[in-house]
């Protein structure tokens, strides 16, 4: 072997490394970050509604939510908090996700004016699977036990997001999805309908099973929790198990992995402590549903509506402390000085309509 090539996410010390945040790995040869993507327009342009500004402060009211509502929400998971009221959630998230849907309700209208077979996605991520089970039993309904032993439903505060009919009746094909480590484990994952209702795109994904592994068995057997999974790794696709979802409630099972491209809100229900967090939460926002070039040879603007999450364009790194050492010599590139490195340049064709680019990197 003459040659290994890395290609990282996150090429850079982090915070409480010892260097100062953000810093290159010295063996880092060359450097295409968030903000030179979002310029280029190869990826969705974030952006943070204003309309909800408090007056005299600079910040949009909810771009830090965590900060208003973080002591007022469970500490614990499921299985170790107690029974708790959805309704009951705080008002200042309660207006954030009315908020947000709002603008959502817009956009999937515009979806469904344009002839798209599939509605955008809203995503929420959660700070614990307490949090996402309130944050998901408010916006898609529940029943709630009543004392005599009987149940009754409070259905989704947010309409187009309702697991119920207008009759009280769980829909088959879900437009919520809640998906974290104790949904996959509890055997209610799915509607007890959903295999009958989605036949022919679970048959589907047992084809690709036997294609993917051999394993006819494995095919045959699929469990809820497998489903499950194939519904959310199927968000936005068409004839696939996961093209009715229209909102995602999540803790931390949407990694990097997660390339659903139809999605346009996400709202952050946890703490950011660095700019890292922040850009990987919003990545999930960014894949373009796009590549087609418009009339002036560039790609036209798609834009993803954040709140709850305080990413910053112009974050400077902080200054922490040297280390006790200095980091180990690492192979670098050769080049002459104030020469350019080779790979860098992108070509103005992919920008977005009306920004400058074509710059080129040191590396």
């Amino acid at each position: 072997m003459r040659r290994v090539i890395d290609l990282s996410a996150t090429p850079f010390f982090l915070r409480g490394s010892g260097y100062v945040e953000g810093t290159l790995f010295p063996w880092a040869m060359s450097d295409f970050s968030l903000m030179d993507a979002i310029e280029c327009g190869i990826v969705k342009l974030p952006r943070v509604p204003v309309a909800e500004n408090i007056p005299g402060n600079e910040m949009p009211m909810f771009r830090n939510l965590w900060e208003r509502i973080g002591n007022k929400m469970p500490k614990k998971g499921r299985g170790q908090s107690a029974r708790l009221d959805p309704l009951s959630i705080p008002v200042e998230l309660q207006t954030a996700l009315e908020a947000l849907y709002g603008h959502y309700e817009k956009t999937y209208q515009l979806w469904q004016q344009s002839g798209i077979k599939v509605p955008p996605c809203f995503i929420v991520v959660c700070n614990n699977t307490s949090t996402s089970k309130l944050v998901y039993d408010y916006i898609s309904g529940f029943q709630r036990q009543n004392e005599d032993g009987s149940s009754s439903l409070e259905n989704g505060r947010l309409p187009l997001f309702r697991n119920y009919d207008d009759y009280g009746n769980q829909l088959a094909r879900p437009r919520t999805l809640l998906i974290d480590s104790e949904q996959l484990e509890s055997g209610d994952a799915l509607d007890e309908h959903f295999r009958k209702m989605a036949g022919d795109e679970i048959e589907r994904f047992r084809r690709e099973i036997i294609e993917r592994s051999g394993d006819a068995r494995q095919a045959d057997n699929l469990t809820d929790q497998a489903l499950l999974r194939e519904v959310m790794n199927t968000v936005g696709k068409e004839d696939r198990l996961g093209e009715s979802i229209r909102c995602v409630v999540s803790v931390s099972m949407l990694t990097e992995g997660w390339d659903a491209n139809t999605v346009t809100h996400v709202l952050g229900v946890r703490a950011f402590g660095t700019q890292l967090l922040c850009e990987q939460v919003i990545g999930r926002a960014l894949r373009r549903q796009s590549y087609e070039l418009n009339e002036e040879g560039l790609f036209n603007v798609e834009y993803a509506d954040v709140l709850g999450i305080p990413f910053d364009f112009t974050a400077k790194p902080e200054i922490a402390p040297p280390a006790a050492t200095a980091p180990a010599n690492y192979p670098r590139q050769s080049r002459a000085p104030g020469t350019r490195c080779p790979g860098n340049s992108f070509s103005p064709r992919a920008r977005l309509s009306g920004r400058a680019t074509g710059r080129t990197f040191d590396c």
